[in-house]
């Protein structure tokens, strides 16, 4: 009986340390929205008529960092549902929020030479908004994204303490 509980505390420690190993690795999806519409003026905002992702985990157990690319001659920002409710886009166009006027969680007029930026999501949804770079044509642009999610550190030495723990115990009942 105690051999078998020690097989078992020993398992469950290495399953510990797999799910460390793997939670510190983390995975990556890509994915893209496209034709999001870009304001012919510069003192529009388009916005995405769908959020890039909604995440039912709590932040506090994974920690998700969003990487936003495009080609087109344009800026692109991300905002929050509430600052998406605020500027009140009508067919993917906002009159009401501005470039200057826009709250952005990441990115905005300063990302239009960079074409990419990176921001740590957390449990919120944002959506990708942009505008017209100066003497722009465009009319849309292609947003791809990727998200690599890994576990929040306090997981990782959690799991890290509890698989230590589990071993001493495993070797102690000899």
């Amino acid at each position: 009986m105690v051999s078998m509980m020690r097989v078992i505390l020993l398992v469950v420690s290495g399953l510990c340390a797999l799910l460390m190993v793997g939670g510190m690795i983390g995975y990556t999806y890509e994915d893209s929205i496209e034709n999001v519409p870009v304001p012919m003026t510069g003192t529009a905002v388009g916005f995405a008529d769908e959020p890039l992702t909604e995440s039912a985990i709590p932040s506090a157990l994974i920690s998700p960092e969003l990487t936003i690319t495009w080609e087109a001659d344009v800026w692109v920002g991300l905002v929050t549902q509430e600052e998406y409710n605020r500027c009140a886009p009508s067919d993917g166009i906002s009159t009401t929020c501005g470039p200057t006027s826009t709250n952005f969680a990441a990115g905005g007029p300063s990302t239009e030479d960079a074409k990419t930026f990176t921001y740590d999501i957390g449990g919120e949804v944002y959506y990708p908004v942009d505008g017209q770079s100066f003497g722009g044509t465009e009319s849309s642009v292609d947003v791809d994204y990727s998200v690599k999610v890994t576990l929040a550190w306090p997981v990782i030495i959690f799991l890290g303490a509890l698989g230590t723990g589990l071993q001493v115990l495993a070797y102690r009942m000899r």
